[in-house]
C-alpha cells in the first residue's frame, strides 16, 4: 500500500520533472553552480545573499475606493434619433513580520533558481512572465500589434491611392457647423448661420495630416442653418460631392463635439489637458439601410485601439447608433465627437492633432 508520504513525494517528483523538461537539468544546475562559485569567490555569505527570510504585511488595512456616479447632464447621444449626434485612502503603515522558512535543500534550490532565472517553480505565473517576452522577441520589428489585417470586416485600402502623396486621402466636413465651445465663444452654438469653433478643430485635423504627409480636404460648408434638425440632408449632399470629386479619398469624417459635463470629456495626454474623443458608428434602420456599418465599425476599432495604445485615456470608445449619419456613403466613414460644449477649443485641437497622427500611421501601414 502506498503511504500518504510516498504519494506526496511522487506528486512533488512529477511536478519537478515537468519543470526540468521545460528548463533542462543541465542549464539550471550549471547556472546555480556558476552562481554558487561566484558568490564564494567574492567572499559573500550564501546565507546572507540567499536570505530565506521574507517580509509580510498583516492584512488588516482598509482601502476605500470611490464610486462613479453617472451624470444627469443631457448628452448629445440622447437625442441622436432626432438627427443630433450627439484616493483611495492608503492603509496605515504596518510593521513587517519576519517569516523564516525551514532551511533545507529544497528551499535552497528554490532560492537559487529564483535568483538566477527569475522563475519561481512554485508559481507557474512566473514561468509565463519569463516566456512571453522571449516569444515576443521573434516578432518582426516594425510590425504593429494592432493593424487592419488583424480585424475582420476591415475594408482594404486602395493602395494605388495611398501610395500617392499628391492625391487627397482624407475628407473632413461638419454637419453641425455652428457647434462651439463655451470657454472660447461664450455659447454652445453660434447663431444665425455662423461657423462655430468646431470648424477650427476640423481645420486643425487637416493641417496635422498635411504635416504628416497626408493630403486632406476640409469642407466648411454651413449645413445647420436655417434648420439644425434637418442638417443631415445638406451635409449628405456635401459628402457625396467630396467623394465624387475625389475618388482617391480613403477616409471621410464628420467632426462634431458632444454635449456633456467637462469632467466626463477631459483627460491628460502627453502631460497636457485634452478633450476626449468618441467615435460614433451608425448601424442603420429598416428604412435607412447602412450596408457599410460593419466595415465602418472595424475601421473605428482600429482607430480606437491605436489611440488607446499611443495616448491612453484619449478615446472614450465607440458608440453604435441606429441611424446613418452619411456613413452609408463610404466603408471608412465615421462621426467623430471631440470634447463637449464645456471643453476649450485648445483642448479639442490638441486631441484632433493626436488623432491626425494616428490616421497618418494607419495610412502608412497600408502602403
Amino acid at each position: 500500500m502506498v503511504t500518504r508520504k510516498e504519494r506526496k513525494q511522487s506528486t512533488q517528483s512529477r511536478f519537478l520533472n515537468n519543470f526540468l523538461r521545460v528548463y533542462s537539468t543541465s542549464k539550471i544546475f550549471n547556472i546555480a553552480l556558476i552562481g554558487f562559485i561566484f558568490l564564494m569567490a567574492s567572499g559573500l555569505s550564501i546565507g546572507t545573499y540567499l536570505s530565506l527570510t521574507t517580509n509580510a504585511i498583516p492584512v488588516n488595512g482598509s482601502v476605500y475606493s470611490g464610486q462613479y456616479l453617472p451624470s444627469l447632464w443631457p448628452r448629445g447621444k440622447d437625442v441622436l434619433f432626432l438627427g443630433i449626434p450627439g484616493l483611495s485612502r492608503a492603509a496605515q503603515p504596518q510593521s513587517a513580520i519576519k517569516i523564516t522558512p525551514e532551511l533545507n535543500a529544497g528551499n535552497l534550490v528554490h532560492k537559487l533558481v529564483l535568483l538566477f532565472s527569475g522563475i519561481d517553480f512554485r508559481d507557474l505565473r512566473s514561468l509565463l512572465s519569463q516566456e512571453i517576452p522571449f516569444m515576443m522577441a521573434f516578432k518582426s520589428p516594425g510590425t504593429p500589434l494592432v493593424s487592419a489585417a488583424t480585424l475582420p470586416n476591415f475594408p482594404k485600402f486602395d493602395t494605388s491611392s495611398t501610395a500617392s502623396n499628391d492625391k487627397p486621402l482624407v475628407a473632413i466636413y461638419h454637419t453641425h457647423t455652428a457647434e462651439a465651445f463655451i470657454p472660447n465663444s461664450g455659447v454652445a452654438h453660434r447663431p444665425g448661420g455662423q461657423r462655430g469653433d468646431i470648424v477650427d478643430v476640423g481645420a486643425a485635423l487637416a493641417k496635422q495630416l498635411e504635416k504628416d504627409g497626408v493630403k486632406a480636404i476640409h469642407n466648411a460648408t454651413i449645413h445647420d442653418y436655417p434648420s439644425f434638425m434637418k442638417a443631415y440632408g445638406p451635409s449628405e449632399t456635401t459628402a457625396k460631392k467630396l467623394l465624387a470629386d475625389n475618388p482617391s479619398i480613403q477616409m471621410i469624417f464628420d467632426i462634431h463635439r458632444d454635449a456633456d459635463k467637462r469632467e466626463n470629456v477631459t483627460a491628460m495626454a502627453t502631460g497636457m489637458s485634452v478633450a476626449k474623443i468618441t467615435i460614433v458608428v451608425a448601424t442603420g434602420q429598416q428604412d435607412l439601410p447602412q450596408p457599410h456599418w460593419q466595415q465602418n465599425h472595424a475601421f473605428a476599432k482600429l482607430i480606437d485601439a491605436k489611440l488607446n495604445a499611443k495616448y491612453p485615456g484619449l478615446c472614450k470608445g465607440i458608440q453604435l447608433v441606429e441611424w446613418r449619419y452619411n456613413q452609408h456613403l463610404h466603408p471608412r466613414a465615421l462621426l467623430i465627437e471631440v470634447g463637449s460644449q464645456e471643453s476649450s477649443k485648445e483642448e479639442a485641437v490638441r486631441s484632433i492633432e493626436m488623432l491626425g497622427d494616428v490616421l497618418a500611421e494607419i495610412l502608412a501601414e497600408s502602403r
